[in-house]
């Protein structure tokens, strides 16, 4: 992405940032300790005029794929707050695109009708969760929403799928609400924000169900 001239870097220095929107991602094996991982990521296609871009991933080890994901980004001025399209964030138009896409299917519509008896916990956002936008990092609602289980119960889940929505951004010194329920396919999440406004909303697909 630096090497593009759209890298975290480059985006800063022309009053830019990247906001993650969606994320799915698709579970095939789990990763052991110890093994070598293979980690390839690709962009999209995308057209000049759109707001929403996207870049697939791959997770492999000795040849056999682990993992595979899509995340949708947009682009936001911080100078005017206002999103950019991909001509005017700077993404390259003579890109030689890649294909292939992973995870090829819609993103989901996520519920967030949680009531009081869904509340796993509440949380301050501490500096650890910040990254270099001010604001809660976006791996950092993943980590708060799996810490409502044990070590010894996620080790035990099934893991197909993990799909997450970020809304409102969360900043440091707020005390966030985390939801979490039992659904068809596995468990559903939400974090509030104190205002009750929707931080993030994911859902996590077990196999058995």
């Amino acid at each position: 992405a630096e090497r593009l001239g759209v890298g975290g870097a480059a985006m800063t220095a022309r009053g830019a940032f990247w906001l993650a929107v969606h994320t799915r991602l698709e579970f095939f094996d789990r990763a052991e300790m110890m093994h070598a991982l293979s980690v390839s990521t690709w962009p999209v296609r995308c057209a000049p005029e759109d707001l929403r871009m996207y870049r697939c991933y791959r997770i492999e080890s000795e040849e056999k794929t682990l993992a595979e994901g899509k995340t949708e980004w947009m682009v936001l001025n911080t100078g005017t707050g206002r999103l950019l399209r991909a001509r005017d964030a700077g993404f390259p138009t003579d890109m030689d695109y890649r294909d292939e896409i992973v995870c090829a299917a819609p993103f989901s519509r996520l519920a967030n009708d949680f009531t009081d008896e869904d509340l796993a916990f509440s949380r301050t956002v501490r500096s650890s969760y910040i990254d270099y936008g001010a604001h809660m990092n976006n791996v950092a609602y993943v980590r708060t929403m799996l810490d409502t289980f044990t070590s010894e119960q996620l080790c035990a889940l099934p893991i197909r799928s993990f799909e997450i929505r970020y809304g409102e951004p969360c900043y440091e010194g707020e005390t966030i609400a985390v939801y979490r329920k039992e659904t068809e396919q596995g468990y559903g999440f939400a974090i509030r924000k104190p205002s009750g406004k929707l931080a993030a909303s994911a859902i996590l697909a077990i196999s058995e169900k």
